[in-house]
């Protein structure tokens, strides 16, 4: 019997740990084609160097494929995922970043860069079309909001030349964007079915509410 991605296993899961969302999701049938998959994990709560990604899971064909709104939330958070990945990166190519707060961005820069890596091959695995993790059609799907910083503050964040405030700027907007992903995962899970898409949603939520708080202390105390 073929064999499917379809859900992690729990063990990849202990390591760690809208408004516009829900119409986006429902209008997924009639969206551009989305980018492909993944399979998630979970982090160490002092943001150590992740593990690497284990095999992808697999169950039987049995099991009920993703519907649409699935799919959406896979292509939206690759992409969604993919400018988190590019903010740390570009913190961590300046000087004079504060020791902690470059912790933060190495770990959210591989963590996330893996989950973008196993949302791709669960989304192959599925048949469905992979995405880039700058594919603009994607990047449409997110509307307004959801966290997604706009070419302003991007380009704030790259031109700094002030390690200290290139922090400041970085955190503020990881943040915000980390809510915007909360806000698009506890949307999916009042629609998804597929139970890996269920599972990385509830482990986004876990992990990046618990950066919210690491990086909120960071702000009152960037040193």
């Amino acid at each position: 019997m073929t064999r499917l991605p379809h859900r992690p296993s729990r063990a990849s899961f202990r390591r760690g740990t809208g408004l516009a969302v829900a119409a986006a999701l429902a209008l997924s049938g009639c969206a551009a084609e989305p980018p492909a998959e993944g399979d998630p994990g979970g982090r160490t709560a002092a943001f150590a160097q992740p593990r690497s990604a284990p095999a992808p899971p697999t169950a039987t064909a049995s099991v009920a494929p993703p519907n649409s709104q699935d799919v959406t939330f896979a292509a939206m958070m690759i992409v969604h995922h993919g400018q988190a990945v590019w903010m740390s990166r570009t913190l961590l190519g300046k000087r004079d970043v504060p020791e902690r707060a470059a912790a933060v961005a190495g770990f959210i820069r591989t963590d996330q860069q893996r989950e973008i890596d196993e949302m791709n091959r669960w989304l192959a695995a599925w048949r469905k079309p992979v995405v880039r993790q700058d594919d603009p059609r994607a990047a449409k799907l997110h509307g307004d909001g959801h966290g997604m910083l706009g070419k302003a503050r991007l380009s704030a964040l790259e031109s700094a030349t002030d390690g200290r405030h290139a922090t400041r700027l970085y955190l503020r907007g990881m943040i915000e964007h980390h809510r915007g992903a909360i806000t698009m995962a506890r949307a999916v899970l009042r629609v998804g079915r597929n139970v890996y898409i269920r599972n990385l949603a509830k482990h986004i939520i876990n992990e990046q509410s618990a950066e919210i708080e690491a990086m909120t202390r960071l702000l009152e105390d960037p040193a």
